[in-house]
C-alpha cells in the first residue's frame, strides 16, 4: 500500500456513458496536485469488472448513467475487499436535500461539474480519508499477524514448524529434524521443500503453496508422503498457513498432529491391538465389524461398494525376496493403497496376501478410476527389501452394494469371485461383479417405480438441494449446482441414482426435467443466487420448444436470464451434437447461460469444445480419483483447461473429495470445484455439502 505523500498514481474509476467525464475528471484533480489514473466504465457489470482487477481509491457515479442508482453502486463495491472504496455521486444541480438522499443510500457526498472547487476540496477529502482507512486495515492485519505468531511461538515444538519462502525452507524448529531423522540444521534449512517428499506428492505441493501465497488456499489437510534421511517414507498431514518473513509473503508449513495425540492411553492399545503389525490397516475381525456397521449405515448420496485386492504370482516374489522378506512388501503395498485412501474409506488386511475395503464414490465411474489408479500405482512401484527388489502386480475384484440390508459376506464373496476371474483372465486388472441379469433386474425396478413417480409428481414429493460451486482461480462467489431427491411415501430421501433411470426408459424425464426448472427458478426469485446450475436430459435437447418455455417460466417469476445455467453431460452432447448446439445457441441468444458437464471421459472431449458454444464446462470427477498421483492423467485435465481457456470457457471439477486435488487443480489453473467432502477437521472448503431443500 502506497504511503501519504508518496506520488504514485491514484487508481480512480468514473461510471458515465460519456467519455467527456473521464476527460474532465482527470484534468480537475491532476490540476489540483492528484496524479491519478482514471477508468470508465458504463454499468454495473463493467464496475464489477473493473473491480477484480483494480482497487481504486476513489468512484464518481454520474446521475446520467441509466438503470444504476448510488444505493447499487455502493452495493457492487461493498463485494469487493475491505475497505470499500467512497463513492461520490455527481448530478447537474446540488440542495441540501438531494445531498441528504445521496448520502442517505450511501455515497459520501453529491457534488457537481458546476462547482469545481467544492468538487476538488470534497474529492481531497475522500482520498485523504481512504488513505487513512487503508493505513488503519494494514496496522489492523499486522497487529492481528503479530498476535498469531505470539501464539504460534508458544506452541513450542509440539508440532514441526517450517516457513517456505519461494519454494525454499527458510526456517524450521527442531521437531521437523526429528520427523526427517535429520541430525544437521543445513541438511533442512536452504533445500527446496518439495524434495522432501515423493515425487508423486510434488505437484499437489507445489500447487498448495502458490495458492497459499495468492491468499486462495482454504486451509484444508495435505496427506503426503515424506523422504526420511534413511531413505523410508514417513506419512503426513501438512497444514499450509499464509506468513511474512521480513516483509515478503512465505508459506508456514506445520505437520498435523496424528490422532493418536488426543487418544487416551486405553484408545492407542485397542487400535494398535486392532491394527495389522505389518500393514497398519485394520485386522480381519475389526475390518469385519467396522465394515459391517459402515454398510447398515444410510449413504448420504453416490455409490458404496466392496473391494478385494490381491498381488498376482506372489509365489515367484517369495522365491524373489524370501518367505521373511515378503512381508515388508505386502506393507508396501498397503502404503500405496493408503495413498488413494479417502476419510469415509474401510480397509482392511484380510489374510495372508488378500485385502479388502469399502469404499464411498460418487459414481461407479469413479470407484473404476480409483482401481485402475491402485493397479497402475502397483504395477508402477519398484518393491525393495534388504539386498532384492523386484516388481509386483495387483488384481482387484469390486461389489457394488445396492442398499442397507446386503450383508458384508455375500458382497465380499462376489467380489472375491471377481478378483479370482480377473487373476485366471492375466491379473493386473479391475474386475467387476456381475450379479444377477440385468435386463431381468431393470424390469423389475421400471414395474416398482413407475408408479411411485407418478405419485411423487402429483403429491409433490420431488425436492432439490444444492451443492455450492466454489471459486479456485476465480472470483464469482455463491454459485450453486441444482440436485433432485425425492421423499418416499413414509418420507425417507430416495437419491436419484435410484429413480432417475427408470424414469427415463419410461420417457419421464421431459416431466421431471420442466418440475426442477420451475423449482429452480422459484428457488431463484426468492433466493438470489448469482448463478444456478440446471440439469437437462437427452429427453429435453431434443425437445424444441423448451427454449421458448424455459424463457417464458424465467420471465413469469421475474428471474434474469444471467443467473441460470443449464448444463448438460458430455456423453448426450456426444450422441446428439446438432440438437445440442442449436439449444445452447438458441439459450444464448435468450441470455441463459450453457454448460457441458461430466466432460473429459468421451473420446471426442476436445471436439465438443469446437462444436458446441458454452460458458463452462465441468470436468468429469472420475479424473479426480488419483489425480494428485498421476502425471497423465494431469496432463489431460491441463490439456482441457488450457483448451477452455482459448476458447473463453470457465472450467469446474466435479466430485473433488481430497486437499491434495485441489492443490493440483488450483496449479494447473480449474476455475472452480464442486465435491462432497467429508467435514471433519481437515475440511478444505466450507459446506461443500448439499445446503439447501426446496419444496415447490
Amino acid at each position: 500500500m502506497p504511503r501519504l505523500g508518496e506520488s504514485v498514481a491514484i487508481p480512480l474509476v468514473v461510471i458515465s456513458q460519456d467519455d467527456d467525464h473521464l476527460s474532465t475528471i482527470n484534468t480537475l484533480l491532476r490540476d489540483a496536485g492528484h496524479a491519478v489514473h482514471c477508468s470508465r466504465v458504463e454499468d454495473a457489470d463493467g464496475l464489477r469488472e473493473v473491480l477484480r482487477t483494480t482497487a481504486p481509491e476513489l468512484v464518481l457515479l454520474f446521475t446520467s448513467v441509466d438503470g444504476l442508482e448510488p444505493a447499487d453502486a455502493v452495493a457492487v463495491l461493498e463485494q469487493g475487499p475491505p475497505p470499500a472504496p467512497p463513492l461520490l455521486v455527481v448530478d447537474e444541480a446540488a440542495d441540501e436535500a438531494a445531498i441528504a438522499a445521496a448520502m442517505a443510500a450511501g455515497a459520501r457526498d453529491l457534488v457537481t461539474l458546476g462547482n469545481r472547487a467544492r468538487l476538488i476540496a470534497v474529492a481531497s477529502r475522500e482520498l485523504a480519508a481512504q488513505r487513512l482507512r487503508l493505513a488503519l486495515e494494514g496496522v489492523v492485519s499486522s497487529a492481528h499477524e503479530y498476535k498469531q505468531e505470539l501464539r504460534k511461538l508458544m506452541k513450542g515444538a509440539s508440532e514441526a514448524i517450517a516457513d517456505v519462502h519461494e519454494g525454499i525452507v527458510v526456517a524450521a524448529n527442531p521437531a521437523w529434524m526429528e520427523l526427517l531423522g535429520l541430525e544437521a540444521e543445513d541438511q533442512l534449512v536452504g533445500q527446496p521443500f518439495m524434495d522432501l517428499f515423493s515425487g508423486s506428492d510434488q505437484p499437489g505441493i507445489k500447487g498448495a503453496l502458490v495458492a497459499c501465497l495468492r491468499n486462495k488456499w482454504q486451509g484444508g489437510l495435505l496427506h503426503v508422503s515424506a523422504r526420511r534421511a534413511d531413505g523410508s517414507a514417513l506419512p503426513m498431514d501438512l497444514r499450509l498457513e499464509s506468513a511474512t518473513i521480513d516483509g515478503e509473503a512465505a508459506v508456514r508449513v506445520i505437520v498435523q498432529a496424528g490422532r493418536s495425540a488426543e487418544q487416551s492411553p486405553q484408545e492407542m492399545l485397542e487400535e494398535a491391538v486392532a491394527r495389522d503389525p505389518s500393514t497398519r490397516l485394520w485386522q480381519r475381525q475389526y475390518f469385519i465389524e467396522m465394515a459391517s456397521e459402515r454398510l447398515a449405515q444410510p449413504l448420504p448420496g453416490g455409490v458404496r461398494c466392496v473391494a478385494y485386492l490381491r498381488p498376482d504370482e506372489f509365489a515367484r516374489v517369495n522365491q524373489n525376496v524370501g518367505l521373511l522378506e515378503s512381508e515388508d512388501l505386502l506393507a508396501q503395498l498397503a502404503d500405496l493403497m493408503r495413498e488413494f485412501m479417502l476419510p469415509n474409506d474401510v480397509y482392511g488386511r484380510f489374510g495372508g496376501t488378500m485385502f479388502a475395503a469399502v469404499l464411498e464414490r460418487g459414481t461407479m465411474t469413479d470407484v473404476s478410476a480409483w482401481a485402475e489408479q491402485v493397479c497402475k500405482a502397483v504395477a508402477g512401484h519398484v518393491f525393495g527389501t534388504g539386498e532384492h527388489s523386484t516388481n509386483l502386480s495387483c488384481t482387484i475384484g469390486i461389489c457394488e452394494a445396492q442398499g442397507e440390508r446386503e450383508s458384508l459376506a455375500s458382497l465380499l464373496a462376489e467380489a472375491e469371485s471377481a478378483c479370482r476371474r480377473g487373476r485366471e483372465a492375466g491379473g493386473n486388472r479391475l474386475q467387476l461383479s456381475a450379479q444377477g441379469t440385468q435386463s431381468l433386474r431393470l424390469r423389475q425396478l421400471d414395474e416398482m417405480w413407475l408408479p411411485r413417480l407418478r405419485a411423487a409428481l402429483m403429491h409433490n414429493r420431488l425436492r432439490l438441494v444444492h451443492q455450492p460451486v466454489v471459486s479456485l482461480n476465480d472470483d464469482l462467489q455463491g454459485a450453486l449446482d441444482t440436485r433432485i431427491r425425492l421423499h418416499d411415501e413414509e418420507g425417507q430421501v430416495v437419491l436419484p441414482g435410484e429413480f432417475l433411470p427408470p424414469a427415463e426408459r419410461a420417457g419421464m424425464m421431459k416431466n421431471i426435467d420442466r418440475w426442477v426448472i420451475g423449482a429452480s427458478l422459484s428457488f431463484c426469485a426468492a433466493r438470489r443466487p448469482p448463478l444456478l446450475f440446471i440439469r437437462l436430459s437427452r429427453d429435453s435437447v431434443v425437445d424444441p420448444s423448451i427454449a421458448d418455455w424455459l424463457r417464458a417460466r424465467a420471465a413469469q417469476a421475474n428471474v434474469r436470464p444471467g443467473q441460470v445455467c443449464l448444463q448438460v453431460s458430455e456423453d448426450i452432447v456426444a450422441q446428439q451434437l446438432r440438437e445440442t448446439s442449436e439449444l445452447s445457441s438458441k439459450l444464448r441468444r435468450l441470455g441463459f447461460l450453457f454448460a457441458v458437464d461430466h466432460l473429459g471421459i468421451g473420446r471426442d472431449s476436445a471436439q465438443l469444445l469446437q462444436h458446441v458454444p458454452m460458458h463452462y464446462l465441468k470436468i468429469d470427477g472420475s479424473l479426480m480419483q488419483g489425480l494428485h498421483k498421476d502425471p497423465d492423467v494431469q496432463q489431460r485435465v491441463r490439456e482441457i483447461v488450457e483448451e477452455a481457456r482459448r476458447l473463453g470457457i470457465r472450467t469446474i471439477a466435479e466430485r473433488v473429495e481430497s486437499a491434495n486435488t485441489i492443490a493440483v487443480l488450483w496449479q494447473l489453473g480449474v476455475g472452480y470445484v464442486q465435491g462432497n467432502f467429508n467435514t471433519t477437521q481437515d475440511v478444505v472448503l466450507e459446506d461443500l455439502t448439499l445446503v439447501e431443500q426446496v419444496a415447490v
